[in-house]
C-alpha cells in the first residue's frame, strides 16, 4: 500500500505513537492538520502570500476532498491571515482525515461514548519507514523534498512527540528554521496559533 499523498494524512499517521499504540497531541492535532492543508496547496501554488493574507493562485482541484474543501473555503472568504486558516475548522479536518484513512485502510477506530475514540494502526511498516524518512531530514547534508521537508517542519512546529522531542527541536532549531523557509507563513501561523491555544487552556477560557 502507497503511503496517502495529502500531508495531512501523513501528520496524522506520523502523531500515532508506535510504542504506545495511540494516537498523540490530540489537543493541537487540528491545527497541524490545517496547516498541513494550507502547506499542501501552498507548495502546489494553489495559495500564495499577499502581505501576510492567504490568497488563492490556481482554485483547480487537487482531487484530494479535504484539500479542496480547504480551497473552496478561501475561495468563497474575504481574505483572511494565514493564523485565522490555521484555526478554522481544525476539529473537522481531524474527523475528516481520519474517517478517509479508516476507509482506505490505514487505521481501525473504536469509537467510544465517553472516552476519546481509541485508533490502531494497520500499515506499522509504512508509516514507521516514513517517520524515519522524516527524521532523516535534520541531517546537514540531507536534500529533502519539498513535502518531506514540509512534514519535518510542520511535525516541529506542532510538537508532535512521535516525530522529534523538545530536546531535538531545541537542538536543531537551526535546520529547522532552514527547512522551515519555504514555508515561513504557515510555519509561523502555526507556532503562533499552538501558543495562543495553549494559553487560552492555562487561563481557562
Amino acid at each position: 500500500m502507497n503511503l496517502p499523498r495529502s500531508l495531512p494524512d501523513r501528520l496524522y499517521l506520523l502523531a500515532y505513537d508506535l510504542d504506545k499504540e495511540r494516537m498523540t497531541a490530540r489537543t493541537q492535532l487540528g491545527l497541524v492538520l490545517r496547516a498541513a492543508a494550507l502547506a499542501d496547496l501552498y507548495l502546489d501554488g494553489r495559495l500564495t502570500d499577499d502581505g501576510g493574507k492567504v490568497k488563492v493562485a490556481a482554485a483547480r482541484p487537487t482531487g484530494d476532498p479535504t484539500l479542496d474543501a480547504v480551497l473552496r473555503r478561501i475561495a468563497d472568504s474575504r481574505p483572511r491571515s494565514w493564523r485565522r486558516w490555521v484555526r478554522t475548522d481544525e476539529r473537522r479536518i481531524v474527523r475528516e482525515v481520519r474517517d478517509r484513512l479508516e476507509k482506505e485502510g490505514w487505521i481501525t477506530v473504536e469509537r467510544r461514548r465517553i472516552l476519546p475514540d481509541r485508533v490502531r494502526l494497520r500499515e506499522r511498516p509504512q508509516v514507521k519507514r516514513y517517520a524515519t524518512e522524516v527524521k532523516a531530514a535534520l541531517r546537514p547534508a540531507a536534500q529533502p523534498d519539498r513535502r518531506t521537508a514540509a512534514a519535518l517542519v510542520l511535525a516541529a512546529r506542532g510538537e508532535l512527540p512521535t516525530v522529534l522531542s523538545r530536546r531535538e527541536r531545541r537542538e536543531h532549531r537551526g535546520r529547522l528554521e532552514e527547512l522551515a523557509d519555504p514555508l515561513w507563513p504557515i510555519a509561523r501561523a502555526l507556532e503562533y496559533d499552538l501558543r495562543q491555544k495553549r494559553a487560552a487552556a492555562a487561563s481557562g477560557a
